[in-house]
């Protein structure tokens, strides 16, 4: 399923919990598509949990340079200092070596000096196979406190994600 209201069916194999019961997948606007690699699969033949969080961390730096922050070695270093301050995750399936999938991405949310990323990893047959929330902060790069998230930003967030975002100070 490429778009609209995602109705996912719990089975006695493939139990889902209800917050996964319902993606509006219209609300993810950025895309990214990959392929599991051999180096992704564990002993299981699984991918294995922690690699997912490489994926989502992949699919969020090609969220800022879609919406136009400019990227080179020093983005996150000294120019542009967001670090993750909180991360959850609900897998719902594993995926398996070669198998194509899609990370959906969007930023729900603007606080005074944080905001939040909703993600969502599914094969491209539309098996949902994770769902994450993370909590990204911006901090000052010479005194490391949290600062607040200049205007030019929440413009960037703000025309990308349209009316589907609260901005708040």
């Amino acid at each position: 399923m490429s778009s609209g209201v995602l109705n996912i069916q719990a089975s006695s194999n493939n139990s889902i919990s209800e917050a996964a019961q319902e993606l509006d997948l219209t609300l993810y606007r950025h895309r990214v598509k990959s392929r599991v690699r051999s180096y992704d699969v564990d002993r299981q033949s699984i991918v294995h949990n922690a690699v997912y969080l490489y994926w989502l961390e992949a699919a969020r730096i090609e969220y800022f340079r879609t919406i136009g922050l400019p990227m080179d070695f020093q983005t996150f270093v000294t120019k542009h200092r967001f670090v993750v301050a909180h991360v959850e995750v609900d897998y719902y399936y594993a995926a398996q070596f070669d198998e194509e999938y899609e990370i959906l991405t969007r930023v729900p949310f603007v606080k005074n000096s944080s905001f939040g990323f909703d993600q969502v990893i599914r094969l491209t047959n539309g098996k949902i196979l994770l769902r994450a929330k993370a909590v990204m902060v911006l901090l000052n790069p010479a005194s490391h406190k949290p600062e607040r998230i200049a205007d030019s930003y929440r413009k960037l967030l703000s025309d990308y994600e349209g009316t589907n975002i609260e901005i708040s100070e």
